[in-house]
């Protein structure tokens, strides 16, 4: 959402900007087949952590390489294919982390939580660019959360892998 404003701030047109956001819609497409298809044959656990990874990347090219537009638009798509993440890799993680034993519950409560994170982040995102003229400190912050997500991902399996000896896990 805040991609255009982050380019057009950058020097880069509306023509640009508009084409960018279509190659961030084309990683969407791409990456929600592609880390369904991953959590099936690699794991949910792997898939996670290497989508997270692949965000890293797209945080550190926007940061560091963000004067070439086949860069630019090489992160933003990498940016899409992490952001369909959110609509895969949630079902997916919860029923490898808790099973399907009240799943629906499990679920919605999940999914409430990234509502909330959403209503909260974005409109934080623009606050910190009106405070501070850039959005590089966003950047850096979403960096930080990957990073953050890579931890409690390992640690979340590690508890189920506790839950699973101790016979506790369905």
């Amino acid at each position: 959402m805040h991609i255009p404003t982050y380019l057009m701030n950058k020097g880069f047109d509306v023509s640009f900007a508009g084409n960018v956001m279509a190659t961030n819609m084309i990683g969407v497409l791409i990456g929600s087949l592609v880390i369904g298809y991953a959590s099936d044959k690699i794991g949910t656990r792997n898939t996670a952590i290497a989508t997270m990874l692949l965000g890293l990347l797209s945080i550190g090219l926007l940061l560091f390489s963000a004067s070439s537009t086949a860069v630019i638009s090489l992160a933003v798509g990498l940016f899409g294919l992490v952001s369909a993440s959110i609509g895969t890799l949630g079902p997916a993680l919860t029923s490898a982390l808790f099973g399907n034993k009240e799943y629906s519950q499990i679920y919605s409560n999940a999914s409430m939580g990234l509502a909330i994170s959403s209503i909260v982040a974005l409109p934080a995102y623009g606050y910190v660019f009106d405070y501070t003229g850039s959005y590089t400190p966003v950047l850096y912050a979403i960096g930080i959360m990957l990073i953050i997500n890579i931890a409690c991902i390992g640690l979340a399996f590690r508890g189920k892998k506790r839950l699973e000896q101790a016979g506790s896990w369905n």
